[in-house]
């Protein structure tokens, strides 16, 4: 059993009523940056792998996040097993909780701040299709999701947070994997949605996030797929679908554009902090960013909201 206890989930989930909380912005985008393109679940066992994904936390944190997500967005089973690195995957789940909690320690030694801080432990999709649209059984997803969530929450994360899921059905099995492994957890879910609000797999996002409510995730919401000023849209159908749920929102900083052979986003710190102001008005719990997001564009949300 974890070492969670479901006081721990009820305090977190009571500070969700009293104030937004700020998640973090995008791994991959600052990992990029440096020049780091391979599969990033690999930095969390290589020596100098662990400083620039501790470097990243560090940044985020000090640019206001109240909750930073692991770096194992791709570190279930399946996803592993693609990089050639299934056999390290209760090392590379592990070492990320560590590697978060160091930059949480680092963070509060240099400045003495009494802030809480966070980890969620981050879960993305496996890359497989479910029956009937694949041929992957979904028992089988909810077993793979839960080697992986086993160890995050043997390793003490404070929440779990699936992200960027298309299917429905995957999202459902990734929530049920957690209540195998426990149950005082508290667990977000976000899904992908196209700016017609409705999912590659043709899942709509005001169904979706009930369905998710009913099969006992905590938090729900959106994340990726579009910028900041589309996603309003999606906040708005989500909270009249469900008036009392905690919501929580990541949008990109905007639409990928190739510049000087660069992908960068079009939406500045700026920008996307005016287009989220839109959302407050719609009570959301959890407020962050995705691809393209940088430690500006939190810094600007947090200030926002503070």
């Amino acid at each position: 059993m974890d070492s969670h206890s479901s006081t721990e989930k009820h305090n977190f989930l009571n500070i969700l009523d009293e104030k937004i909380l700020i998640c973090d912005g995008a791994m991959g985008t600052m990992l990029q940056r440096i020049g780091y393109s391979a599969c990033p679940d690999y930095l969390n066992i290589e020596k100098d792998g662990k400083k620039k994904v501790l470097d990243v936390h560090l940044d985020y944190i000090k640019a206001g996040s109240d909750i930073i997500q692991t770096n194992t967005f791709g570190s279930n089973p399946y996803k592993l097993k693609s990089c050639g690195l299934l056999p390290d995957m209760e090392k590379i789940n592990k070492n990320a909780v560590s590697i978060a909690s160091e930059a949480i320690k680092i963070y509060k030694g240099k400045t003495g701040s009494s802030r809480h801080i966070f980890i969620a432990g981050d879960i993305g999709p496996t890359g497989k299709l479910i029956e009937p649209a694949g041929d992957t059984k979904y028992s089988e997803v909810v077993d793979l999701y839960s080697r992986q969530i086993d160890i995050l929450v043997k390793n003490s994360v404070d929440l779990i947070l699936i992200e960027t899921i298309m299917d429905l059905n995957e999202a459902i099995a990734a929530v049920e994997a957690v209540k195998k492994v426990t149950d005082s957890m508290p667990v977000a879910c976000t899904m992908t949605f196209g700016e017609n609000g409705v999912s590659m797999m043709g899942n709509k996002a005001e169904d979706s996030i009930v369905i998710l409510l009913n099969s006992g995730c905590d938090i729900v919401g959106a994340n990726c797929g579009m910028g900041s000023d589309s996603m309003l849209d999606i906040v708005k159908k989500m909270r009249k679908a469900a008036p009392d749920a905690k919501l929580i929102f990541q949008p990109n900083a905007g639409l990928p554009v190739l510049k000087n052979r660069k992908t960068i986003y079009n939406e500045t710190p700026e920008s996307m902090a005016s287009s989220i102001k839109k959302f407050l008005p719609y009570k959301p719990s959890i407020l962050g960013a995705c691809c393209g997001s940088t430690p500006a564009h939190i810094k600007k949300i947090a200030q926002l909201i503070r």
